[in-house]
């Protein structure tokens, strides 16, 4: 199954993890559509179980948005849907067959 690609050179890491900060924006930021709504998903469902499930995804998001804009910003080209942290990437494969991760 194809996948979208995903370049921005310019990608700000900063940038894209403060975005993160406020619940999942740097997955916008970064042109990951599918990617933002699974976490958020995932977010939401974990604070509903237990705020502590909910607050290890949103930190872990943090870390994939920055992670992933600076593979974009060193040149990268990225499937739409591609993890840059494996940890987050176990958690979302649940839920989304069609996530990816070259890193895992």
């Amino acid at each position: 199954m194809s996948q979208n690609t995903i370049s921005k050179p310019g990608a700000n890491p900063i940038l894209a993890a403060a975005c993160s900060f406020l619940w999942g924006f740097g997955n916008l930021y970064n042109g990951q559509m599918t990617k933002y709504a699974v976490v958020v998903l995932l977010m939401w469902v974990g604070l509903m179980i237990c705020l502590l499930p909910g607050v290890f995804i949103w930190v872990l998001n943090i870390i994939d948005s920055y992670m992933t804009a600076q593979r974009l910003a060193a040149g990268e080209t990225l499937p739409e849907n591609e993890y840059s942290l494996s940890l987050l990437y176990s958690i979302a494969r649940i839920v989304d067959s069609t996530a990816t991760c070259s890193r895992s």
